[in-house]
């Protein structure tokens, strides 16, 4: 048994016997995943917000009704619900897609992507008259009807006399009108991990969403893992076509790990995806030098139906689109890419399956006299 095989066993504490010596391998997977917060100086909101950025993350999410409408587990209903069937019109079909759509908008609405909140520490008076007076803190909070919590007024008198605002974990508390808990798949680490190891990703992060605010430094240390460890596995399709994708595609761009999620768009040959994440990387970064040409391909992208599948065949519109945006990517592989080798041989796959298909087209339509 090699050495590299004992230590990346995932248990808490090993000790084997290698080549007659003892050894202790102790898991580290724990500290292999540094969590990173929107806490600098630049706040995220404004870029994640803007119609531009929001545009290019629901069309990266590649929405799939099949995926966004399937059967998922409720513990409230003790059997699935029976499904309708119904002859329709076609006029009565076109609104029922219509109103499918509207449903999936909704189950694809994005967590918003924010700066983490700043602790709170505003003295609004002090009276040492009061030292001494009693052993416990008083909060006080305002009751008005109809007051939004993040603006509600929350001031605590301190034990020596000092009446300060509340911090936003006391805030949290009294808003909520009950002792928070940490649900113990967040508080114990091993409970944690063992999920992520279980790729139950939408899960957690569904979790995490229910349990804190997206300001809340816990959330964005939940999400910063589960975003790494989906990066790491690259799987990247068990969190597409649900509402976490946009912000996993918006955290990997912000700290410019976008290339595990290139490469894996190049190997599935979905090549205008991956203009529309260089794209995506100008509008945050500014550092593509041939911007105008990805600014200029994107509105032509966008318009046109998501691709779930890989098409049979290509007109020549198709074809002269495709080939603007393996230009682009050539160009961000040279100037921009971390992984190039790897990016490199992913396209050529992808350029030698896309000439036999363009032969292929182009042959039947000649086939059929439509030269």
């Amino acid at each position: 048994m090699s050495l590299f095989k004992l230590v990346h066993k995932n248990t808490t504490t090993v000790i084997k016997n290698y080549n007659n010596f003892l050894v202790l391998a102790i898991s580290s997977r724990k500290l292999s995943i540094v969590p990173s917060l929107y806490d600098g100086e630049q706040d995220p909101g404004p870029k994640f917000f803007s119609s531009g950025v929001q545009a290019l993350l629901k069309r990266l999410t590649r929405p799939d009704f099949a995926k966004v409408f399937r059967k998922r587990t409720n513990s409230n209903l003790s059997v699935l619900r029976t499904p309708k069937y119904k002859f329709l019109t076609n006029e009565e079909l076109d609104a029922e897609k219509i109103k499918a759509n509207q449903t999936a908008v909704k189950l694809l609405q994005m967590p918003p992507v924010v700066k983490v909140h700043q602790a709170i520490d505003e003295v609004l008076s002090k009276d040492p008259a009061l030292v001494g007076y009693d052993t416990s803190k008083y909060l006080f909070t305002d009751i008005t009807f109809g007051v939004p919590n993040e603006h509600r007024l929350i001031v605590e008198r301190d034990p020596d006399g000092t009446l300060q605002c509340s911090d936003h974990d006391v805030r949290k508390r009294l808003n909520q009108g009950r002792k928070v808990r940490e649900p113990l798949m967040f508080a114990d680490e091993e409970k944690f991990y063992s999920l992520l190891e279980s790729e139950k990703y939408e899960y957690v992060l569904d979790r995490a969403c229910i349990q804190y605010e997206p300001d809340e430094p816990s959330y964005q240390k939940i999400t910063s893992i589960t975003y790494q460890h989906v990066d790491l596995k690259t799987n990247f399709n068990l969190l597409r076509s649900t509402r976490h994708f946009g912000p996993l595609v918006f955290y990997l761009t912000w700290h410019q790990s976008m290339d595990n999620l290139m490469l894996e768009l190049l190997q599935s040959g979905v090549v205008r995806e991956a203009v529309l994440l260089i794209g995506l990387r100008h509008t945050i970064h500014e550092d593509i030098a041939f911007a105008n040409e990805t600014d200029a391909l994107i509105p032509q992208i966008l318009p046109r139906p998501v691709q779930l599948t890989k098409p049979e065949t290509l007109s020549e519109e198709d074809i002269e689109l495709d080939n603007k945006c393996v230009d682009c990517i050539i160009k961000y592989i040279a100037n921009n890419s971390t992984m190039k080798s790897q990016q490199e041989l992913a396209l050529q796959g992808f350029k030698e399956d896309y000439q036999q298909l363009v032969e292929l087209s182009r042959g039947l339509r000649k086939a059929h006299g439509n030269v």
